[in-house]
């Protein structure tokens, strides 16, 4: 019979080596890239454009009208900013001036639309038409009516 030695408790090490390996031989391969990459580079005067049909997220101004769903595919209220308008024909009304005014301070401006996906046209369209009054009221010709409709989905 073979005897059994006993060695005491067993220790966990870590080899930290192959660790520091792959790390320096990263820090090498990202110094030998960035290098490639400022060679590559040329300076170029670009084009600037007079008046440009795209802008850098962030560098216009927007506004946010929220249609709030109600039951059965209906909407309680319009929203904008701080302020709450009916979803009724007097609501319509008192956003399209709401909206004139933001327009005529600012022309330029961007209005986000969103929408619950369950909300039905119906309650989305006097909205549209408010915006498009809103931009007809303002005396300044570069006040359009500039609109991006977001639909809400569940994932």
């Amino acid at each position: 019979m073979s005897e059994i030695h006993r060695r005491g408790p067993a220790q966990i090490h870590a080899n930290l080596t192959p660790m520091i390996d792959v790390t320096f031989l990263l820090i090498v391969f990202f110094v030998l890239v960035s290098q490639i990459v400022e060679v590559e580079n040329v300076e170029l005067a670009l084009p600037e454009l007079a008046d440009p049909a795209t802008m850098l997220p962030g560098d216009e101004q927007r506004s946010v009208i929220n249609v709030v769903p109600a039951f059965s595919g209906g909407a309680s209220e319009v929203r904008v900013g701080g302020a709450s308008f009916a979803a009724g024909d007097e609501g319509v009304e008192a956003l399209t001036r709401h909206l004139a005014g933001l327009l005529a301070a600012n022309p330029s401006l961007r209005l986000n639309l969103r929408a619950d996906q369950h909300t039905q046209y119906e309650w989305v369209q006097p909205v549209l038409q408010a915006v498009s009054g809103a931009a007809a009221r303002v005396d300044d010709p570069a006040a359009r009516a500039r609109i991006n409709l977001v639909v809400l989905r569940e994932d």
